[in-house]
């Protein structure tokens, strides 16, 4: 795949991509409402919210549709290609084991909510696009968090569907909740983060662990699968190619 290194300042013309209907899982969290905030700007994308309460996106985007979803009811999955159109998925859902209250809740919403909607999409005839967010170190998991992040991914390899995993590292940018630890690991690898841009721009074991801001994240996830070709199988991304896509 090319990429093509734009300017933060440049405008893309949209006129020649095809229209696509996407669907967002998790649009509420901090790369979910990036997400949203990217493909407001794409006029070739229709995009759904699958949201717990209504309303919560408005100020976000004019032209997202929020749908209410009851992800513990199965019956809610067949509603994704009926009354859902959805060309590609767009999965950020994520917890924490405090936020869950217990290592089961926490699987429940970062492996088996997913997994439902990517058993769903199996179904359809059409065989969307799915992309995710991972974690970096997901590819050799240690700890329940990792665990449950490679659990996610082998599932969806598991689909057959074309799929984007993308691995950040720590995430920078506003959050609804106070993550003491997360804020403090900022606090060290911001710092980190410049030092590497000025004296190792193409050093992919110090980029592995570079924090990345949220809405990287989402911009890298929708030029793949919104706005390029559809994927025929899969591809990875995290560290440099996911800071700067451009070296890849």
């Amino acid at each position: 795949m090319i990429f093509t290194k734009m300017l933060p300042t440049e405008k893309i013309d949209f006129s020649g991509y095809p229209p696509k209907h996407v669907v967002v899982a998790g649009a509420t969290g901090m790369v979910g409402r990036e997400i949203i905030r990217v493909l407001d700007e794409r006029p070739n994308a229709t995009f759904t919210a699958l949201t717990r309460c209504l309303g919560t996106l408005s100020g976000i985007s004019g032209r997202v549709a929020e749908i209410k979803f009851d992800y513990d009811d199965p019956k809610a999955f067949n509603r994704i290609g009926e009354d859902i159109p959805c060309d590609v998925l767009l999965c950020a859902l994520g917890t924490t084991i405090k936020k869950a209250g217990s290592p089961e809740a926490f699987r429940m919403v970062d492996l088996e909510y997913p997994s439902r909607l990517f058993e769903r999409l199996k179904q359809l005839p059409n065989k969307p696009m799915i992309g995710v967010v991972s974690s970096v170190g997901a590819g050799k998991p240690t700890g329940l968090y990792l665990k449950t992040k490679f659990d996610m991914e082998q599932r969806l390899i598991e689909s057959g569907l074309p799929h984007l995993i993308v691995r950040p590292s720590l995430l920078l940018g506003d959050r609804d909740e106070i993550r003491p630890a997360e804020w403090l690991s900022g606090v060290f690898l911001k710092p980190y983060l410049a030092v590497i841009k000025t004296l190792a721009p193409q050093s992919r074991p110090l980029w592995h662990i570079a924090p990345i801001e949220a809405t990287k994240v989402a911009e890298a996830m929708v030029r793949i699968c919104v706005d390029e070709p559809p994927l025929e199988n899969s591809k990875i991304l995290e560290g440099l190619v996911l800071h700067h896509p451009i070296m890849q």
